[in-house]
C-alpha cells in the first residue's frame, strides 16, 4: 500500500473505537427507555451488553482492536440470543437490533464512495421506523415484522460493505504487492548486473595475468599481450565491428599464446634459428592453447580459444596449424594476426633484433593478400602512423 492510500485509508482501530461509543451510546439509550417503560428485564439484558461494551473499550487499550473485536462479537451473540426469550411485539430494542448491522460496518475500512450512501441509507431506514415506533406515521406491520424485513435488508447492505471493503483492500494488496515484486525484480536485476560486471571484470583480469604468464615465461618484450590486445581492438574499430564484438577481441587477445605454457624452455627461449622438429614443436602451441580454452563456455574464452588456434593462418592457406584461407579464417584470427606480427617485429627478440618501421610496413605491403587480410592490411597501412602511437603508448 502506498503512504498516499495509507494516509487516505482512515486507521481500523479508530473505526472500532468509534463503534464501541456509538454501541455504548444505542444501549444506554435503551436502557433508559426501557426503565421509563418498566421492563427491568431488557434493562438489564442493556446494562450487561453495555458492561461488555466497556470491557471491549479496556481490551482494546491493551491488547489492541482485534483482541477486543473477538471479545465484543462473544458477547454480542448470547445478547441479540436473549431477545427471543424476553421479546414483546412492541418492542424499543428492535431500533437497536436494526442500527446494529450498519453501525457494525465501522469494523470495515469502507471507500469514501460508499459513506455518503452509508449515512443517506441509515438516516432513512431510522427516521422510517421511528415514524412508525412514534405511530407518527404507523406501517401496516407489527414491530417484529417490519424490524425483521430491515435487518435483513441491513444486513445486505453490510455484506455489500464488508464486500467493497475487502475488494478495495485487495486491490491495495494487489497494488503493494506488484509495486514490491517490482521493486525486488530491479533490486535482483541491479544485483545480477553487478555480479555480472564484476564477473567480467575478474574474468578479463584473469585473462590478462594468464596472457602475462605466457610472456614472461617467454621471455617476449614486455607488455607484448596488452600491445597486441590495442593494436587488435583498434583494427576492429577500423574495421566497423560492434562495439561488444570490439570489446571481446580486445578482451581476448592476451591468451593468443597461451597455449607456449605447454613447450619446453629449451625451444621457447633458444636464442637460434629452431630446427624442423623443434618448429613442429612450436607449431603445436595454436592446438594446445585451443585444448586449453575451448572446454569453457564462456563467450569470452570460446573467442580466446578461436584466436590461440587460428593467429598463424594465412590469408593464401599456408599457415598453420589447419591450413585454413581467406575468410574460412575467423576475423578475430586475421587481426591478431597483424597485430602480433607487427609486435614481434617492432621489438627485439631471443632470435632476432628489432625492425625499423618503415621495414615493417613495406613487409605488411609485401605479404598484403598473401600472409594477412588484404582489407585489414590496407586498414592498418592507412592507419600506420596511429599503430606507432599506439605502440609506444602501451609499451
Amino acid at each position: 500500500m502506498t503512504t498516499a492510500r495509507a494516509a487516505a485509508r482512515p486507521d481500523a482501530g479508530r473505526h472500532f473505537q468509534r463503534f464501541l461509543l456509538v454501541s455504548a451510546a444505542l444501549l444506554i439509550l435503551s436502557l433508559l427507555a426501557n426503565l421509563v417503560i418498566d421492563r427491568p428485564v431488557f434493562s438489564l439484558i442493556h446494562a450487561l451488553m453495555l458492561a461488555a461494551v466497556g470491557l471491549s473499550a479496556w481490551i482494546e487499550r491493551y491488547w489492541g482492536w482485534r483482541v477486543a473485536k473477538r471479545w465484543f462479537l462473544g458477547a454480542l451473540m448470547p445478547y441479540l440470543l436473549s431477545f427471543a426469550f424476553v421479546g414483546q411485539h412492541q418492542s424499543f430494542d428492535i431500533l437497536w437490533m436494526l442500527l446494529f448491522p450498519p453501525i457494525a460496518a465501522f469494523l470495515v475500512e469502507r471507500p469514501r464512495s460508499l459513506i455518503g450512501w452509508d449515512a443517506a441509507f441509515l438516516s432513512l431506514v431510522t427516521l422510517t421506523y421511528t415514524l412508525h415506533w412514534t405511530r407518527i406515521l404507523p406501517l401496516e406491520y407489527s414491530d417484529i415484522a417490519l424490524g425483521s424485513q430491515l435487518t435483513a435488508l441491513f444486513f445486505l447492505a453490510v455484506i455489500s460493505w464488508f464486500m467493497q471493503g475487502y475488494k478495495a483492500r485487495l486491490a491495495d494488496m494487489q497494488q503493494a504487492f506488484q509495486a514490491q515484486l517490482e521493486r525486488q525484480v530491479d533490486d535482483g536485476v541491479q544485483r545480477i548486473r553487478g555480479l555480472n560486471r564484476e564477473l567480467e571484470s575478474t574474468q578479463t583480469d584473469l585473462v590478462r595475468l594468464l596472457g602475462e604468464l605466457c610472456e614472461a615465461r617467454s621471455e617476449e618484450t614486455g607488455n607484448h599481450v596488452a600491445r597486441v590486445a590495442a593494436y587488435a581492438r583498434h583494427l576492429a574499430e577500423l574495421a566497423g565491428l560492434p562495439d561488444e564484438h570490439v570489446t571481446a577481441i580486445h578482451q581476448a587477445a592476451p591468451l593468443h599464446d597461451v597455449g607456449k605454457i605447454a613447450i619446453p624452455d629449451r625451444i621457447l627461449n633458444k636464442p637460434g634459428r629452431l630446427t624442423d622438429e623443434e618448429f613442429r614443436e612450436m607449431q603445436s602451441h595454436t592446438h594446445l592453447g585451443h585444448g586449453i580454452l575451448k572446454a569453457s563456455g564462456r563467450p569470452l574464452l570460446q573467442a580466446a580459444a578461436t584466436i590461440a588456434h587460428e593467429h598463424h593462418e594465412r590469408w593464401d592457406g599456408n599457415g598453420y596449424p589447419r591450413g585454413l584461407s581467406g575468410e574460412t579464417i575467423s576475423i578475430e584470427g586475421r587481426l591478431v594476426a597483424i597485430a602480433d606480427v607487427f609486435d614481434a617485429l617492432s621489438f627485439e627478440r631471443a632470435y632476432k633484433p628489432a625492425w625499423e618501421d618503415e621495414r615493417i610496413r613495406e613487409l605488411f605491403a609485401a605479404e598484403r593478400g598473401r600472409q594477412f587480410d588484404p582489407a585489414l592490411t590496407d586498414l592498418f597501412l592507412a592507419n600506420y602512423d596511429a599503430f606507432i602511437r599506439l605502440r609506444d603508448g602501451v609499451g
